[in-house]
Parts: C-alpha cells; sequence; structure tokens
C-alpha cells in the first residue's frame, strides 16, 4: 500500500473536530502507514476549520455549505493517494477501526464500515430506506 488519504467531511463541528482529528492522527501514525489526512470545511460558520487545522489536519475550506455529498468530493479530489478513508467529524466511527479495514482491504475496489450492535440507534424515519438498501444490496451481490 502506498499510503491513503483520510478525507473527513465537516459543518459546524466545532465542539468535536479537535477530539476526530487527534484520533485519527494517533492511530494512523501508530499504523505505520503513509497518510494524509483533509478535513474538507463545508462553509461552517464556526472554527471548524481553524481547529481541524491547529489540531494537524490540512484543511480544505469551501465558502458556502454544499452538503455532505459535495464536500467529501472535494475532499476526493484533493487527495493526494488512490486509497481514500471517508469518516465523519463526530467521531461516530472510531479510528481504532481504519487499520482493520485497510487489512480488509486486500485485493477489493472498496470496504465499508458499518456501525452495529445494541448501542447504536438508528432515526425511525431512516430504517425503511435502510432496510430496502440492505435488500438491494444482497441481491446485488448474488
Amino acid at each position: 500500500m502506498d499510503g491513503v488519504s483520510v478525507v473527513i467531511p465537516a459543518f459546524n463541528e466545532e465542539d468535536g473536530i479537535e477530539q476526530s482529528v487527534g484520533s485519527v492522527l494517533r492511530v494512523m501514525q501508530e499504523s505505520g502507514i503513509d497518510f494524509e489526512l483533509i478535513v474538507v470545511d463545508d462553509g461552517s460558520s464556526d472554527r471548524t476549520g481553524t481547529l481541524s487545522e491547529a489540531a494537524g489536519a490540512r484543511v480544505l475550506s469551501l465558502p458556502e455549505n454544499r452538503g455532505y455529498g459535495a464536500a467529501f468530493k472535494a475532499g476526493i479530489g484533493r487527495a493526494k493517494h488512490e486509497i481514500i478513508v471517508i469518516t465523519d467529524a463526530d467521531g461516530t466511527y472510531p479510528a481504532e477501526s481504519i487499520p482493520i479495514l485497510l487489512r480488509d482491504l486486500g485485493e477489493y475496489d472498496m470496504v465499508v464500515g458499518a456501525r452495529v450492535g445494541k448501542h447504536v440507534a438508528i432515526p425511525l424515519i431512516r430504517r425503511p430506506a435502510k432496510w430496502f438498501l440492505r435488500r438491494l444490496a444482497g441481491l446485488a451481490i448474488w
């Protein structure tokens, strides 16, 4: 593996971005994998970008909020490595899982981590769509 670009889309995440950036930096440095960390500040009106940079991330600042998808696409567009890891700014995905996902990547084009277990709360309104997507993905595999 030549290296990994970790992209964190962030909008008004000043309360948790330093911890998220710090966790990713610590885990990736301990892993020994060459990496870069890009926080995409998606038009935040708070100190998300400033705090991210101070914590050690490279920051890509978008002039206005364009949404999660546009932010992670912007980060991918600026990534220097072919392998991309996308994680959330609020720390809901544990940074400690990144090396495990990378290990499991092998010859696959993509691996996806999922929040599972009894402590994961999926909002009621999102459950039908998630059920449908799981069924659709199951059909695509066969």
